[in-house]
């Protein structure tokens, strides 16, 4: 995949998550009757902009997030006594709560769409029966990469199908794995599928410590194929499934073993935070492998971005929830301006942690095995 690619990528990925996560705070308002005086993709000078109604919609030059501006949520901002029923400060604390989780709910409810119809439409590859189509190809056949697999020597790409080896059709992954372990060392010939168009290629196939054959490739799974109420099923599965990798990734995050990762202290695995570069360059991996995939990758970035824009610090959402609650269980407003700093230390923690996994992301980017 070239770079310019993989920056559309970047873009398109970014800009989707931004307007899914907005829109729900700017529907939200829109039902509570509060005022949206702005709704912006990018921050920065104006690219474009309109106005339409008492809200100017439109794209700025730095495309790293986006805001709506709701009438009274800036504690900077004075509101015209004649607006403030239509302010954000001036409506019910229940349609409050709504405005400010609708944004996670809006990613949380589109990752869920997108799942059911995988499962629905797509269907899911299984983890127990292979097909005989090449999904991954491995470069190399030790871990210091001195010598290559025969499959990446023999030009093999994922995407290609075995028909027959030596002559002998194969109809399923068990049938060419069986072929390959009884001829260590020896030259076979496949009969590959690729495009539509049959080709043959002779590789001699590697030997093992074990003694069998060895060619360098990892199947395609079977498809699972399900009814719309097999689908909601799995759905839900899915779902908790999801929730405890954002779990998990949030231990990864804090985890002193990350730490060393991100400061160089360590080489960097799979299993460490990615910025929206490194995701995207997944994303254009998995898509490489496969529509469910590729979507499931999608759905589970906008489960994590709904769970952390909830975490209980200002100035993400789940700040302002826990402000909200508060207030209306004391009675007593809180000055959101005493809160300054605490959201700037977590602005700059989180710029802190984007800028060390960014570098990774380009000096040590994630590649799927």
């Amino acid at each position: 995949m070239t770079a310019l690619l993989y920056v559309v990528i970047v873009l398109f990925v970014l800009i989707f998550l931004v307007i899914v996560h907005e829109l729900g705070h700017f529907i939200a308002a829109k039902k509570a009757g509060v005022k949206v005086e702005e709704f912006f993709v990018g921050f920065g000078h104006r690219i474009w902009s309109t106005v339409k109604g008492e809200t100017e919609y439109g794209i700025k030059w730095i495309l790293v997030g986006g805001y709506v501006k709701i009438l009274g949520m800036n504690p900077e901002e004075e509101i015209p006594p004649e607006d403030f029923h239509r302010s954000y400060k001036g409506v019910s604390y229940g349609k409050r709560f709504w405005i400010i989780i609708s944004g996670s709910l809006a990613h949380l409810l589109i990752a869920l769409l997108i799942i059911f119809f995988a499962f629905w439409i797509i269907g899911a590859p299984t983890s127990d029966t292979y097909t005989n189509t090449i999904i991954g190809v491995e470069q190399y056949l030790d871990a210091e990469a001195t010598q290559e697999t025969p499959a990446y020597k023999a030009g093999l790409e994922p995407g290609d199908t075995i028909v027959a080896m030596n002559g002998r059709t194969v109809s399923d992954w068990d049938e060419v794995r069986e072929f390959i372990a009884d001829r260590p060392d020896e030259r076979v010939t496949l009969l590959i599928k690729r495009e539509g168009e049959e080709i043959e290629v002779v590789v001699r196939l590697a030997e093992t410590e074990e003694g069998t054959g060895y060619l360098g490739v990892s199947p395609r799974a079977d498809v699972e194929h399900f009814s719309p109420a097999g689908a909601l099923v799995e759905t839900g599965k899915w779902l908790k499934d999801a929730s405890w990798g954002v779990v998990y990734g949030f231990y990864r995050v804090f985890n002193w073993s990350t730490i060393k990762q991100l400061i160089g202290l360590e080489e960097p695995t799979i299993e460490r935070p990615v910025t929206v570069v490194g995701a995207s360059r997944m994303a254009g991996q998995f898509l490489e492998y496969g529509g469910f995939f590729f979507l499931n990758f999608l759905a589970f970035i906008l489960v994590f971005l709904a769970y952390i824009n909830l975490l209980p610090l200002p100035p993400l959402d789940g700040g302002h929830l826990m402000v909200l609650i508060w207030e209306r269980f004391t009675g007593r407003e809180v000055d959101m301006r005493k809160l300054y700093p605490i959201a700037v230390a977590v602005l700059l923690f989180f710029g802190v942690l984007f800028l060390l996994t960014l570098r990774l992301d380009i000096t040590n980017p994630i590649n799927l095995p």
